[in-house]
């Protein structure tokens, strides 16, 4: 059965395109992702590749927010016509009688009749499929039923050769430019973490603007997930970010990404995150003079010094992540354990300690999720190993030298526990004994 929709005619360049609006139940059911075209292996690997949709990120990103957001929006769907053509009707063939202000105008304006032909998507795929998964029932949430009724901006564009619309398919997509990570963060509303980071961020709070000179300078870079070797912020927006999920999750807070908490709410989870920092910014010495004069903190953050990874976003996240380790496997209380971050004698890049755990062979940070848990264990055995149990230790040893050396522990344990080799004694901690390997020879071999 045929559709017909009213929409506008165009033309860019010598492409003529239908601008129109469809029903999400009669979008999903018309038009198709590449991967389900016809002759999508005769594509080359490159464009496959391109085309190929984030499963993960439709269910755990955009479905969600459709389902649940009665305030979803989003921009408009680019739509080839593969096979066959739209059938476009102007309103000036069967209204005779315009007025003359409105005849040139009204040309181009019309309805389109879609009849036995093959629609593909080229831009917006994933939204295609997110909006697919909601109707389908797949991802549900308090706004699922009325998406079926939405009116999805939807542009047309009829296949002409199989060179252009190749073209199509990487032009549209290789010029498109996504927001940035930080950019997310600073502008979502639905997002309770970043909501909650951001409030750290106003001028009267933690990590507020600070005066060099006679300027307010960021305390937090919320332009780049980055920081260069003179920035003066001490961290990014990204980091904040990842710290204010491990902040909320050791206060119970259960997952805020896919829909704004109450403001009430809201006020509690942004008390537990300024009191955190409050703590951490004051009670660390390097961290509090750093928030005295900004100008110091390039020379903290430089490689060499033994402040160094304080003051790398990779860095801080650990030591976060670090400090809440502690407090969940000890009895250690959050207070203490931030002041023993302060006994930690060499934070640099050069120190060996931390080589393989987050500083690369090659001598720069290794910013990466397991990178930043590697350096979280490490550091909660060197301030709290004192408090610490054995099974802790020795999973933390098995890290250490697994990271440095990887297969080792299993030879060495292949060969019966004999000759160590190359594996290490845990370095030494700030309070009780350090973790050898005589000390893991002894727990495996008892197994």
């Amino acid at each position: 059965m045929a559709t017909i929709i009213p929409a506008i005619r165009g033309r860019l360049g010598n492409t003529t395109y239908y601008e129109t609006t469809m029903k999400v139940s009669d979008l999903v059911k018309s038009v198709r992702p590449p991967k389900e075209l016809d002759g999508w292996t005769g594509f080359s690997i490159e464009e496959r590749l391109q085309r190929e949709p984030d499963t993960k990120r439709i269910k755990s990103d955009l479905a969600p927010y459709i389902a649940n957001s009665q305030d979803r929006f989003f921009g408009s769907i680019i739509v080839l016509v593969y096979k066959g053509k739209l059938e476009f009707e102007s309103i000036t063939s069967f209204i005779s009688k315009l007025p003359a202000a409105y005849r040139s105008g009204s040309e181009s304006m019309g309805f389109i009749t879609i009849d036995g032909v093959t629609l593909v998507v080229l831009d917006g795929q994933h939204r295609l499929l997110a909006l697919r998964a909601v109707h389908l029932g797949d991802v549900t949430g308090p706004a699922a039923s009325t998406v079926a009724n939405d009116d999805v901006c939807v542009i047309f564009v009829e296949h002409e050769d199989l060179l252009k619309t190749r073209r199509i398919f990487n032009v549209v997509n290789r010029y498109a430019k996504q927001t940035g990570r930080g950019d997310n963060i600073i502008t979502s509303e639905d997002d309770g973490y970043a909501i909650v980071a951001r409030s750290l961020l106003a001028d009267d709070h933690v990590f507020g603007r600070r005066k060099v000179g006679a300027e307010l300078k960021d305390f937090v870079e919320w332009r780049s997930n980055t920081l260069g070797k003179r920035s003066l912020p001490f961290t990014t927006i990204s980091a904040v970010y990842e710290s204010v999920k491990l902040i909320l999750s050791h206060n119970g807070v259960p997952g805020l990404k896919d829909q704004r908490p109450s403001n009430e709410d809201l006020e509690i989870y942004e008390n537990h995150a300024r009191a955190f920092y409050e703590s951490l910014m004051e009670r660390v010495q390097a961290y509090a003079a750093a928030g005295q004069d900004m100008t110091r903190m390039p020379d903290f953050r430089t490689d060499d010094q033994p402040t160094a990874l304080l003051f790398k976003p990779a860095g801080q996240i650990a030591v976060v992540d670090a400090l809440f380790r502690i407090v969940k496997e000890t009895d250690l209380p959050l207070e203490t354990a931030i002041d023993r971050l302060n006994d930690i004698p060499d934070w640099s890049m050069v120190n060996p300690v931390w080589r393989d755990i987050i500083v690369k062979g090659s001598g720069t940070i290794d910013a990466g999720p397991d990178a930043r848990r590697r350096m979280s264990a490490l550091l909660a055995y060197l301030i709290a190993a004192d408090r610490m149990d054995a099974g802790y230790k020795l999973s933390t040893w098995r890290m250490f030298n697994d990271s440095r050396r990887r297969g080792a522990i299993d030879a060495w344990e292949a060969a019966g526990f004999g000759d160590v080799g190359d594996l290490e004694d845990l370095p030494a901690p700030i309070a009780g004994e350090t973790f050898t390997t005589e000390n893991a020879r002894a727990m495996m071999s008892a197994v």
